[in-house]
């Protein structure tokens, strides 16, 4: 299982937002003037880019300055600032999503047992956390809280109720609407416990994915397989079997499996992580590196110019320095 960061390496906190302004405190009292940009200056509105910046073994490389990274929007090359803990300090604000089908019965079994590494490893005291459960419908069982009690009996409550159905598109939608009414000045994130691909949602991924991107939602998945799964679970939690055997329902499902790998999508296009788990360690490392990404990244901003896009702006970033590192952003924003 993974260690948290250090100290200094936890307070380095970005601002996942699409478009917003510096932080409240900072308009209150007007600050020092800024000796490392000065180009950027108070109240223009900011594009903030958190980006994760590891070797290709996936250890995080700590050190860089603001002159290590290059930013293209729409391909042209933008002034950054680099934020560190001396100048925001950006409590997270936590959508878990939990995949409460039958045939994840198994996982749930885990899944119970994690609810008290939420705050330590991922939001610290000062995030709120907020949990939904998702199989036929979409259900808020714990509204934000900062309370790890409250965190740790939701994650407990979470029970199977349908067989198969888990409509994820719908479940990472009601999440984002509920970051969305959080301040902007803290993190939005969304961390889904679930399948890779959709199991009958109402809404569609491409739409769903816009609304994160316009909300600054960055979307880590922890995903599993409910088939692997079941072979690591003990035998009472794994769901009853049917009678018989289900020839339409294996062609269902090996049609399903051909579809988009939603997770994936998700993970990409809003600058968060794709990871898999298949037993209860592995859920915990999933928690663990979320958590340590987190904690991990630089929050790089600029002050876009005026443009006659008024659609997506493609973000590209890159350390020209060091050829080997994998860089990992959000691929861009809505004016």
């Amino acid at each position: 299982m993974f260690a948290p960061r250090p100290t200094s390496v936890l307070l380095r906190l970005g601002v996942v937002s699409s478009l917003t302004v510096l932080l409240l405190a900072q308009q209150a009292s007007p600050p020092d003037p800024d000796v490392r940009n000065p180009d950027i200056k108070i109240g223009v509105p900011l594009v903030l880019v958190p980006v994760t910046v590891t070797d290709k073994r996936g250890q995080f490389m700590d050190g860089l300055g603001a002159g290590d990274f290059v930013v293209l929007d729409e391909g042209v090359k933008q002034k950054v600032r680099l934020d560190t803990s001396d100048t925001v300090l950006a409590p997270i604000s936590l959508v878990i999503a939990i995949q409460s089908s039958g045939i994840s019965q198994p996982v749930l079994a885990k899944v119970r047992k994690v609810g008290g590494m939420i705050q330590p490893l991922v939001t610290g005291e000062r995030g709120y956390v907020a949990v939904l459960q998702f199989d036929n419908e979409v259900r808020t069982i714990q509204d934000f809280t900062r309370d790890g009690n409250r965190m740790r009996g939701a994650f407990e409550s979470v029970i199977a109720r349908t067989l198969k159905t888990a409509r994820l598109i719908d479940a990472v939608a009601e999440g984002v609407d509920m970051l969305a009414t959080r301040p902007e000045q803290s993190r939005r994130v969304m961390l889904v416990f679930s399948e890779s691909r959709d199991r009958g949602s109402l809404l569609k991924t491409p739409a769903v994915i816009e609304k994160a991107q316009r909300a600054g939602v960055s979307i880590y998945i922890a995903t599993y397989s409910a088939h692997a799964t079941a072979w690591t679970a003990k035998p009472e939690d794994n769901p009853p079997l049917p009678m018989g055997p289900d020839f339409i329902g294996g062609i269902v499902e090996l049609a399903r499996m051909g579809k988009a790998n939603d997770a994936e999508l998700f993970a990409k296009a809003t600058g968060g992580r794709h990871l898999s788990f298949a037993t209860l360690k592995g859920l915990e490392e999933s928690i663990a590196r979320t958590g340590e990404e987190l904690h991990s990244q630089y929050l790089l901003s600029f002050s876009p110019a005026e443009s006659s896009n008024k659609g997506f702006h493609k973000i590209v970033v890159s350390v020209p320095a060091m050829a080997n590192v994998v860089i990992r952003a959000r691929p861009g924003y809505w004016p």
